[in-house]
């Protein structure tokens, strides 16, 4: 793909869907202290503790829906503009949703999960307007023009702005993920995901920890983080910038696909003088936002692990150990 696309993000000298990152799965465990002791809450609150054993069903569950379990697979397009339609069809779901104040029935959100994004370069050089350019691309002028009607200015401007960050994570590789975590002891808890999109993770965690976990999502992008609430209504997803939402550290498990850019972080005080690239900084303020003895799981690039800059990794190592770094072969984002 060229340098001058507007909608590719470069790193590395490819992009993340080509698999030319050497991307990987790393896994990380905190420190265990035993003198260790929770900081005081900040706001916004905490998600709630999570109880041992499955709790009775609360009578207010109907009204807020049911958290999606994805069984099999999304039934994702194989042709970019039908996955454009397949997109454009779940926000304007979502938005109907919303409108009528209920939550989406378990056919709905199958039909939401299919929302992708728009990261891949051939969806977001078709419906969105080149800059200096009136026209969509050849083809694709019905498709961009749909999206334009069915969300507002500022949203499509974020969509587009987020183009270069919503890669979504392969099925297989989210559930080996969690088959990892299941052989690491992992049996519930509160789980923090930074960088959520529509809640992939959360719908394929494993059947037997739902009603043992609570999940914490945190997505930029408003019209994606409206669709993972539909998604996981029983899940607390906050809209906005990681760097600057306010966590306490006390998640027992941090996991997802953090977004990758070779921007550094500066709006983070904390992290300034690490000078950390974005995802980099998703890993370990993350870990710094576990408990003694908890684990993280990430798929990340090969730089976090081999880059000359050994910033990132130090900083980790205060707080974590190692588990496992797993390879993942050329292609697995295709």
């Amino acid at each position: 793909m060229s340098h001058d696309d507007p909608f590719t993000i470069n790193l590395f000298g490819t992009t993340t869907l080509s698999s030319g990152l050497g991307l990987g799965v790393t896994a990380f465990a905190g420190d265990f202290e035993p003198g260790d002791d929770d900081p005081d809450p900040s706001s916004p609150a905490p998600a709630l503790p999570v109880a041992a054993t499955p709790r009775p069903a609360s009578t207010t569950a109907g009204a807020r829906g049911t958290n999606f379990h994805l069984a099999t697979d999304r039934g994702l397009a194989s042709g970019w503009k039908q996955r454009a339609r397949d997109n454009i069809a779940a926000i304007r779901l979502a938005a109907e949703i919303e409108t009528s104040d209920r939550p989406a029935t378990r056919e709905e959100q199958e039909r939401l999960i299919r929302f992708t994004g728009f990261g891949a370069s051939d969806l977001a050089n078709g419906v969105f307007r080149r800059p200096g350019e009136a026209d969509f691309r050849a083809g694709w002028e019905a498709i961009g023009a749909d999206l334009e009607d069915a969300v507002g200015e500022a949203d499509r401007a974020l969509l587009a702005r987020s183009t270069q960050y919503a890669h979504f994570t392969p099925e297989f590789i989210v559930r080996a993920i969690w088959t990892g975590l299941l052989r690491l002891g992992w049996r519930g808890g509160r789980v923090l995901e930074p960088g959520i999109g529509t809640g992939l993770f959360a719908a394929l965690m494993p059947e037997n920890l739902h009603h043992v976990s609570h999940i914490t999502g945190v997505e930029l992008d408003p019209v994606t983080a409206r669709i993972a609430r539909l998604l996981q209504p029983r899940a607390r997803i906050v809209t906005g910038n990681f760097a600057r939402t306010e966590l306490r550290a006390s998640f027992d498990l941090a996991i997802g696909n953090p977004p990758f850019s070779d921007r550094t972080v500066r709006s983070d005080r904390a992290y300034r003088t690490l000078s950390l690239r974005l995802h980099d900084y998703f890993i370990a303020r993350s870990i710094d936002l576990l408990k003694p003895g908890a684990l993280a799981a990430f798929v990340t690039s090969h730089g976090t692990m081999d880059k000359a800059d050994s910033a990132a990794r130090e900083h980790i190592a205060k707080s974590a150990d190692l588990v496992a770094a797993i390879r993942l072969p050329e292609g697995s984002f295709r």
